[in-house]
C-alpha cells in the first residue's frame, strides 16, 4: 500500500515591489534615413558613381567602429574599453548597402537605356578603377 504524506499548501502572498532603478541610456543620432530609389534620380552619373564611393567608405567605417565597440585607437597591451556614444546603430549598415545598392540600379538602369550590355558595362567599370588607381 502506498504510504500516505501530507502536504502543506502555503496561501498566496504577493512579494514585494522591487526598487526602480534609473537605467541610463545613451543614443546616438545618426543622419542616414532610408531611401527612396527616386531620390537619387536626378543625380548626373558622374554624381552617382561619386556617392556610391562616398557611401562605401562609410559604411566601412561604421562597420570598423562597431566592430571595435567605437574605439577608433588602440595602444599595444591597452584593455579595450567601448565607448556607446561612437558605436554607430546596427540599422545604419542596412540603410547604407540599401543606398549604394539603389544607386547601383539607377547607374545599370541608364546603362540598359543606352543600349550597354552588362559585359561591356564591366569593361568600362574595371577600366574606370584601373583609372583611378583602385
Amino acid at each position: 500500500m502506498l504510504a500516505s504524506t501530507s502536504v502543506s499548501v502555503r496561501p498566496f502572498t504577493a512579494l514585494a515591489p522591487r526598487p526602480v532603478r534609473a537605467v541610463q541610456r545613451c543614443s546616438v543620432v545618426v543622419a542616414v534615413k532610408p531611401t527612396k530609389a527616386g531620390d537619387f534620380r536626378g543625380l548626373s552619373d558622374e554624381e552617382v558613381v561619386t556617392k556610391i564611393g562616398e557611401l562605401k567608405v562609410e559604411l566601412a567605417a561604421t562597420r570598423f567602429l562597431q566592430r571595435t565597440k567605437g574605439n577608433a585607437e588602440m595602444k599595444p597591451g591597452e584593455q579595450m574599453q567601448p565607448n556607446p556614444e561612437k558605436v554607430p546603430k546596427a540599422h545604419t549598415n542596412k540603410h547604407l548597402r540599401r543606398q549604394v545598392a539603389q544607386l547601383w540600379t539607377i547607374l545599370r538602369e541608364r546603362q540598359l537605356a543606352q543600349g550597354i550590355s552588362a559585359r561591356d558595362a564591366r569593361k568600362i567599370e574595371t577600366r574606370a578603377a584601373l583609372a583611378a588607381g583602385l
